[in-house]
């Protein structure tokens, strides 16, 4: 390759008149390019279904928070009355005094026979 003296532009080898191929002059006119009337529609109805939709789920979504709320503050109740009940029932248990014999758990026990030292008659004169 031979040296280019100063001052002077290589000439293209390829034929074409542009040494760089990327240096492209940009439009200053742009034409703008008319859009089909159905790609406007179908953008408007698409912002229309959008906003339908949130209009139909909002106040559901809040219907279902509202119902949810309500079944947990029912089930936490139901929750409270079923410990009161077993707190009074295991309380009656433990403090109960038995009705009979069979009921008192000291009584389930075999008893020895009582031995104690009693006077006889005749010593007593």
């Amino acid at each position: 390759m031979a040296t280019i003296p100063k001052g002077k532009k290589p000439k293209p080898q390829s034929g074409s008149k542009r040494p760089d191929p990327y240096s492209y002059p940009l439009p200053v006119d742009m034409v703008r390019v008319a859009e089909p009337v159905e790609d406007d529609l179908m953008g408007v109805l698409g912002w229309v279904m959008a906003v339908i939709l949130v209009a139909l789920m909002l106040p559901l979504l809040a219907f279902m928070y509202l119902d949810i709320l309500e079944t947990k503050a029912q089930a936490k109740q139901q929750l409270e009355k079923v410990e009161k009940l077993r707190r009074e029932i295991e309380r009656k248990n433990r403090d109960k005094t038995p009705d009979a014999f069979a009921d008192n758990p000291v009584f389930d026990r075999v008893r020895k026979p009582l031995s104690l030292r009693m006077p006889r008659p005749d010593k007593l004169e």
